[in-house]
């Protein structure tokens, strides 16, 4: 009896309380597909395509869950078990036969923090050029399945395989043979680290603002050597989160949700300047908010992959020489965070390779004005010119009047490598907002 009583009074709140937190949970899912189908509606304006002309669909993918190097969880409950796991997507396809566009698919993948509807604004824009464009929401982010990130172990190696045996898994699944992969900020060394493993599925390599690739920073350097005392000591408790596993996603989760939510209002009005429309603000805040507190999965790769200065450990510099496909493009804001000397100095290792007699790939490096490190959205145009151009397509864009990004050498600075008309503009600056055309 007395056994009984205990098991009665210590199960049933526990059993309220899973109840209450899978009821939470499912609420927030629902929070998130309402915030992605109102970015889907403002993705529609975007592009200057009729609507019957294409297809655009969300859309699951189930991988096995045996593909990604998780460590076995000994509880039944963990997980709820389940053999598969789901990578989400969005899918644009032309109904329309044209010979122009781009046989080979354009696969996008976003940034730390991120989702596939954060190209929203460059979507149907692109598949005026792609038979077809998938963005999707890589395993442990937006609404794909978000596995406890408790991997075989901690190292760089074994992270980069849950990205990349996952995306391999969907590229099966989607019987794709081969891809133009793209990838912003996280997702462009992510998609690095897939194309070293499975270079005869990438067609093309686009990087868009990539973190990670350089092997020491002039800007970091130069922050460090004039940081006043109070900003080294910020710097030092910065370092220590870092090291200790804090991501801002997990400071989103434990702030009242109000204070969490006006904080990522603050962060797309000051560093989305070219969303004007107060509807489109929301709709983005919304996403972000959602994709935020939603339980945390992959953003726990970050100091796995990454240094507190943002440095990766393992460079870029060093690994895309060595890549067995043909060509990748970097494509940087003109204001990015993310230094374009990283792009041109991956370009001329791979130069100095080629006059060595070895094999590597021919590198472009592409500057797009008007824009920062989220240049998908600050200037969505000359982003998707870059896209066509480093997927080979500037003929395509010959008829078009969308402004093209400015080619960029090393053998000159920003300054000079911009137009006289060119304006160079901070992340908090004010931008003239591009009316997108109506479908």
């Amino acid at each position: 009896i007395h056994s009984s009583h205990v098991t009665t009074h210590t199960i049933l709140p526990f059993k309220m309380f899973w109840s209450s937190a899978k009821a939470q949970l499912a609420s927030k899912l629902e929070s998130m597909q309402h915030a992605e189908a109102t970015l889907v509606k403002f993705a529609r304006l975007f592009g200057g395509r009729d609507a019957s002309s294409y297809d655009m669909e969300l859309f699951d993918t189930a991988i096995p869950k045996s593909s990604v190097p998780l460590k076995p969880c000994p509880l039944t409950s963990c997980e709820g078990n389940d053999e598969e796991l789901v990578i989400h997507g969005v899918k644009l396809s032309s109904k329309d036969a044209s010979s122009s566009r781009i046989k080979t698919p354009l696969v996008l993948q976003h940034g730390y923090m991120n989702g596939a509807l954060y190209f929203f604004r460059n979507l149907v824009g692109l598949s005026n050029y792609f038979e077809n464009v998938y963005a999707i929401d890589m395993l442990g982010w937006g609404l794909s399945s978000r596995p406890s990130f408790r991997l075989r172990d901690d190292s760089v190696e074994t992270t980069e395989e849950f990205f990349v045996e996952s995306l391999e898994a969907w590229r099966e699944k989607n019987g794709i043979d081969k891809m133009i992969l793209a990838g912003h900020s996280m997702g462009g060394y992510l998609s690095v680290a897939y194309s070293e493993k499975y270079p005869e599925r990438v067609e093309k390599l686009i990087l868009l603002s990539p973190v990670g690739v350089p092997e020491q920073s002039r800007q970091l350097d130069a922050i460090r050597k004039n940081a006043t005392f109070s900003r080294r000591m910020f710097l030092s408790l910065y370092t220590t989160m870092f090291e200790n596993g804090t991501t801002p996603c997990s400071v989103f989760r434990a702030l009242p949700k109000t204070k969490a939510r006006q904080y990522i209002e603050s962060y797309v009005k000051n560093r989305l300047p070219a969303i004007t429309n107060p509807e489109e603000q929301f709709a983005v805040a919304d996403y972000l908010f959602y994709n935020a507190i939603l339980p945390g999965s992959a953003e726990f790769c970050v100091n796995r992959i990454l240094n507190p200065t943002v440095l990766a450990k393992k460079p870029l510099v060093n690994r895309i020489p060595n890549l067995k496909i043909p060509s990748v493009a970097f494509l940087y804001g003109s204001s990015d965070w993310m230094e374009c000397s990283g792009g041109l100095d991956t370009q001329s290792a791979c130069e100095a390779q080629h006059r060595r007699g070895h094999a590597s790939p021919s590198v472009d490096v592409y500057s797009v004005r008007r824009a920062g490190h989220l240049l998908m959205l600050d200037n969505w145009q000359e982003f998707n010119a870059g896209v066509v151009i480093s997927a080979g397509g500037a003929n395509a864009l010959a008829s078009d009047d969308l402004p093209q990004p400015i080619k960029l050498s090393p053998t000159r600075p920003m300054e000079e490598r911009l137009p006289p008309n060119a304006v160079m503009v901070s992340q908090n600056e004010s931008m003239p907002h591009q009316t997108p055309v109506q479908a």
